[in-house]
């Protein structure tokens, strides 16, 4: 399966950019358009709002909950419980299950590069006029996917929780008969 095709004639969304700003000099990450098709199309926009593109591995490793999965590894070694705990995480990523702040895809074999997450929290306008290097495309069956977690994850909204207390409550109110091996 293969998530990038060749560039089009027009920068649109889910065009993958080079040249964009992001305060990391020679470093600076690949972006993705986020900007809306028909926006652009019919030049309707000011400005193109990019999101940066970073390396999976590296961005996921950082991450609290991979943290947490590895956390009682062995020498790099996982019992079978936990490995099989790592790879529905992992897996949860590589399937853009989760509403979560990446989204997740394989840039090759169009963009010789790792394995790349689209970061929702690095997300910028720039003018349209600025240069840029137009160097891929998502299929646009991955760019709706891409936009619609944007939009879900963008879009929640903040809720108060119930305490400690209520949850466990909750959870033997729905466990029923079923009980913890003591």
């Amino acid at each position: 399966m293969e998530w990038i095709e060749e560039p089009y004639q027009e920068i649109t969304q889910g065009a993958i950019v080079d040249g964009v700003d992001w305060g990391q000099g020679e470093q600076n990450p690949l972006s993705i358009v986020l900007s809306n098709a028909c926006d652009l199309e019919n030049n309707k926009a000011e400005y193109l709002i990019v999101a940066a593109l970073l390396p999976a591995a590296e961005t996921l490793s950082k991450s609290k909950e991979y943290k947490g999965h590895v956390a009682n590894a062995d020498d790099y070694t996982l019992s079978k419980k936990g490995w099989s705990s790592f790879v529905d995480f992992l897996g949860k990523y590589i399937h853009n299950t989760q509403v979560c702040r990446y989204f997740f895809f394989d840039p090759n074999p169009i963009i010789d590069a790792c394995l790349l997450v689209v970061d929702f929290q690095l997300v910028k306008s720039i003018d349209l006029s600025q240069n840029l290097e137009y160097i891929g495309q998502m299929k646009r069956i991955f760019t709706m996917q891409m936009m619609s977690r944007f939009v879900s994850y963008t879009g929640r909204v903040p809720v108060d929780r119930p305490d400690a207390i209520k949850i466990n409550a909750y959870i033997q109110e729905l466990a029923g008969d079923y009980k913890r091996n003591e």
